[in-house]
């Protein structure tokens, strides 16, 4: 918490003490050519390195010098460059190479710097590029970490650990959820995740995501004085915040020295070499004190021991997008085989380097633009989820500046609401009840960068992780036939950013607020594929295809007409058979005198020939009877 935290976690990382020395001189050159770790697993040269203290992690490093006696190995990191040494005094022979041997590697660890061979002892001249040598990030673990050793109860009793993770662009540290400030010497780390962007030349941005989701022992009065983690109504704590609850007093032990102090802690942490990305596995039991009432600064008196508390919390803690994204994944479960309420408060910090408290924005869902708080303020909780809290370190210093950063807080479960411990930390709410024998999760998203643009957009992704672009067509069903050259198409739609378009058969169709769509879409003769193409806030997209086969109408048969023929001078016989070729019907025949047409023969009709009747007409036939 911002109260007790120290200037920066760049105090880490801190420039190496050295007395003044003679400049470099003109003429003088290396180059690093290889180096390797002895670390399992990690391939020779690669930029990416991890020390695992508790194994003593080493790393060996050759070269070529130039018009050098001897070199010192270090590591620059900024703009303004501090040095971090590795190997001091290597001897450079005679055919111009070296080799550091084995050395500890855990100097430069917690950096991402450039590692150059320079003349010994002028680590405070100016850095060169005389000293070529590669870029490298170098992560660090510390696992376990345990109770002190000697003849008290608990002795060597695993309950910590600390975790690093360095890329070229971000960097994060965490330990065990419980861990107070300052509590875990010699390593700066709390209990959540804490987060900075780093830049091309290695500078550490500001902490936009600081102890986020940590869960300590005191909250200290955002909710009414309480631990952050309350079982069934009882304060409970994990073994980290067990041991920051009171140091030993006179005749009195501290706590991580009483009875029923939780023993079964486990971690493991897991590292990329290709990556650089790294990941931890924790497994432990939640204790309450055996007193029937709470106490937010319990003492010997009122917490003589521990009981268990019936849950176990396994949190695992992810890295990605570069190193500026954390996933906090929290399984709690019940060990007794009954139901429990697990109340929590969620502690998260903001920036912790060279900013006054009253400097740091937040905007949360809903609200626009960002806010300061004061101790004491609250914010309701979200109605919805997923979404995202923006943070900035600074909202005095522009967007964007290398001194500073963004951050987001993405929950995948509505929180119930926040409390500010100042405008550097709030609490957030989570209630869970977790079921006889079961388990019950949440999740959140931690992402930095230096703009509010570069967070927005890793807030989205975020956001897509608790609820992937989705669109479904409804109606109408697969293969349906239509005679109708439209079809109206009805669905859902819907992604953790929110849909930002959808296009169904080549035509934008709006959303309605719920992601119900309709669309009507023209429709070809024979089988439409007919798609539609969610795309949502953060550009990912997401489609769903139906077929509906049209079928046009058989137009409609023509209608059929007695078109009268020609008949003059054709024998009575074959003008019958002409009138019925032609849907006509013979009418009366009548016998006229004729001195042109012979007899038996037509000559005339009525109507008369080329006129046009419905089918059917009869056609009256005038006969010569002769002269």
């Amino acid at each position: 918490m911002p109260g007790l935290r120290i200037a920066a976690i760049v105090s880490a990382l801190v420039a190496l003490a050295v007395a003044p020395a003679a400049a470099q001189a003109a003429g003088q050159s290396s180059s690093i050519t290889g180096w390797t770790s002895s670390e399992p697993g990690t391939p020779a040269n690669d930029q990416y390195l991890i020390s695992y203290d508790n194994a003593g992690t080493k790393l060996s490093v050759t070269g070529n010098a130039s018009g050098i006696s001897s070199v010192d190995v270090v590591c620059y990191y900024g703009a303004s460059p501090t040095v971090a040494r590795l190997a001091a005094s290597v001897a450079v022979h005679t055919d111009g190479t070296f080799n550091t041997g084995a050395v500890v590697l855990k100097p430069i660890a917690g950096h991402a710097c450039r590692l150059r061979a320079i003349p010994a002892g002028t680590e405070s001249s100016p850095e060169s590029n005389s000293f070529a040598g590669p870029q490298l990030a170098i992560s660090e673990a510390a696992v376990p970490l345990s109770t002190p050793a000697g003849t008290l109860l608990n002795q060597n009793t695993a309950y910590n650990f600390y975790a690093n993770d360095v890329t070229l662009s971000g960097y994060a540290v965490w330990s065990a959820p419980g861990t107070a400030v300052q509590s875990l010497s010699p390593f700066i780390a709390c209990g959540g995740p804490e987060l900075a962007p780093i830049s091309s030349s290695f500078d550490v941005g500001n902490f936009a995501i600081d102890c986020a989701g940590s869960l300590l022992s005191d909250d200290l009065g955002a909710f009414g004085g309480r631990s952050e983690v309350q079982i069934d109504g009882h304060n409970a704590y994990d073994p980290a915040a067990a041991v920051s609850l009171f140091p030993a007093a006179g005749s009195s032990p501290a706590s991580e020295n009483i009875q029923g102090f939780p023993n079964s802690f486990t971690t493991q942490v897991q590292w990329d070499p290709a990556t650089g990305l790294m990941a931890s596995e924790t497994s432990e039991p939640l204790v309450e004190c055996a007193w029937p009432t709470n106490a937010e600064k319990p003492t010997f008196a009122v917490c003589p021991s521990f009981a268990g508390s019936g849950v176990t919390l396994e949190r695992d803690v992810t890295t990605g997008d570069g190193g500026r994204v954390a996933t906090v994944t929290d399984k709690w479960s019940s060990t007794d085989g009954k139901v429990h309420s697990v109340d929590l408060l969620y502690d998260n910090a903001i920036g912790v380097s060279g900013d006054a408290d009253g400097e740091r924005g937040y905007e949360f869902p809903g609200h626009a633009g960002f806010s300061q708080y004061a101790t004491g303020n609250t914010v309701p909780g979200s109605t919805s989820a997923p979404g995202s809290i923006l943070v900035r370190t600074n909202v005095t210093a522009p967007d964007g500046d290398p001194n500073e950063a963004a951050g987001a807080i993405t929950f995948g479960t509505p929180p119930s609401g926040y409390a500010f411990t100042s405008n550097g930390d709030f609490e957030q709410h989570n209630v869970l009840v977790v079921p006889a024998g079961g388990t019950a999760t949440l999740s959140q998203i931690y992402s930095v960068g230096y703009g509010v643009a570069d967070v927005t957009g890793l807030a989205l992704a975020a956001q897509d992780r608790f609820e992937p672009p989705s669109v479904v067509i409804g109606s109408p069903a697969g293969g349906m036939t239509t005679s109708s050259p439209t079809v109206s198409l009805s669905g859902v739609t819907g992604a953790g950013s929110e849909i930002a378009s959808l296009v169904v058969g080549g035509q934008s169709v709006p959303v309605a607020p719920d992601g119900s769509w309709t669309a009507q879409v023209p429709l070809s003769p024979g089988t439409n594929t007919i798609t539609a193409l969610a795309t949502d806030g953060a550009g990912e997209t997401a489609q769903a295809q139906v077929a509906v086969v049209y079928t046009p109408p058989s137009p409609p048969p023509a209608s059929v007409k007695c078109e009268i023929p020609r008949l003059k001078g054709k024998q009575l016989a074959a003008a019958e058979r002409a009138l019925r070729h032609a849907r006509c019907r013979v009418g009366k025949i009548k016998r006229v005198k004729s001195r042109t047409v012979r007899k038996g023969r037509v000559t005339s009709a009525s109507p008369r020939a080329g006129r046009t009747f419905a089918a059917g007409h009869k056609v009256e036939l005038f006969v010569s009877k002769g002269r």
